[in-house]
């Protein structure tokens, strides 16, 4: 009797092993197609404005100050894996720190995927491992992009006097959109009355709206007055701390800028790459930066560089640490679902 059903169970276990293999193979294709896009596409430039001098630029970088840059990056990795486990204890999700900050990393894999969806999968673990049904944990995803949002769109009210008239409107724009988003999830019953009326013109689906009703009452709380100031702290410091790798990346390789006038390129560029919904903000955040830069007449080889490798350190290191994450936190969701299927089977 214990044979067949183990033996019946094999196929089932076999399929969930293969799911994060497959996972994995997507993930580093991903990757791989993004990062060559970008290497052609800082090739192409590097030709373009004179590939020896940027080449020359990128390597009178000193190792402390590489170092340096990594360092302030990985503190912003920090500051928002915690503002994730401080949203999914508000929102009742246990799960522990070590477990937490393992998905989270695991999930900047999935950066170079259109919009950021493909970090999507730190939901997926919360279910696989712990049970979390999806829209349960929706909340986090929506509130890991507010809060990013919000902290992006401060740092470019902070250094909008820099720059001219384009800017301050495109950043105003954007606040204000932000701002209305707020005010609604503030006052939830007007984006839970759309849901009804999107429901009632469609007709069908009424588990699949009744589950985005209750995605948008969870992520209202995430706007709680003592969250919502912390987590804007935080996301802010996280920001902050590349913001101000650009700033000493820029001022090593010999350019006059102000510390005002990198904070605003550094984050109106990610805010245009975010608009974008391009693979890690691809092309967008790498255009922007550079226009930015050269506006402020830094020379066009040294601007180039400081984009390459703040990119470099930037989002390359995170999808980087995301495969040395990924791995491990593909195991954890495969025993637990295993040991199930094992215990379905001998009961």
């Amino acid at each position: 009797m214990s044979n067949k059903p183990t033996a019946s169970a094999e196929p089932g276990a076999q399929a969930l092993q293969e799911q994060p293999r497959s996972l994995m193979r997507r993930a580093e294709y991903g990757a791989v197609i993004t990062a060559v896009v970008f290497v052609m596409a800082m090739a192409g430039a590097g030709i373009w404005f004179g590939l020896e001098e940027v080449w020359h630029r990128m390597l009178t970088l000193s190792p402390m100050a590489l170092a340096g840059l990594l360092g302030l990056s990985l503190v912003n990795y920090l500051m928002r894996a915690w503002r994730w486990y401080i949203y999914s204890q508000h929102l009742d999700i246990q799960v522990s720190r070590r477990r937490t900050g393992l998905y989270y990393f695991a999930g900047f894999a999935m950066t170079t995927t259109p919009g950021k969806l493909g970090e999507a999968l730190r939901l997926w673990f919360l279910e696989r491992c712990h049970g979390y049904r999806y829209e349960r944990t929706a909340p986090l995803l929506l509130g890991d992009r507010m809060g990013d949002a919000v902290a992006i769109v401060l740092l470019c009210l902070a250094g909008i006097s820099a720059f001219g008239a384009v800017y301050v409107t495109g950043t105003l724009v954007a606040a204000g959109v932000l701002l209305v988003a707020l005010l609604m999830l503030l006052r939830p019953h007007v984006p839970l009355r759309v849901v009804l009326v999107v429901y009632g013109l469609v007709g069908r689906w009424p588990r699949l709206f009744g589950a985005a009703r209750g995605v948008v009452r969870k992520t209202s709380r995430l706007l709680d007055p003592r969250i919502f100031a912390l987590t804007t702290v935080m996301g802010v410091f996280g920001w902050l701390c590349e913001a101000f790798a650009l700033h000493w990346l820029l001022i090593d390789l010999g350019a006059d800028i102000t510390l005002q006038q990198s904070v605003f390129v550094f984050a109106f560029a990610m805010l245009v790459g975010a608009v974008s919904m391009l693979p890690g903000g691809l092309g967008g955040t790498e255009a922007t930066m550079f226009a930015l830069l050269t506006l402020l007449h830094v020379p066009a080889d040294t601007a180039l560089a400081a984009t390459l490798i703040i990119r470099l350190t930037t989002l390359w290191f995170a999808v980087g640490l995301g495969f040395v994450a990924l791995p491990a936190a593909f195991r954890l969701a495969r025993q637990p679902a295993v040991e199930r299927m094992a215990a379905e089977a001998i009961r």
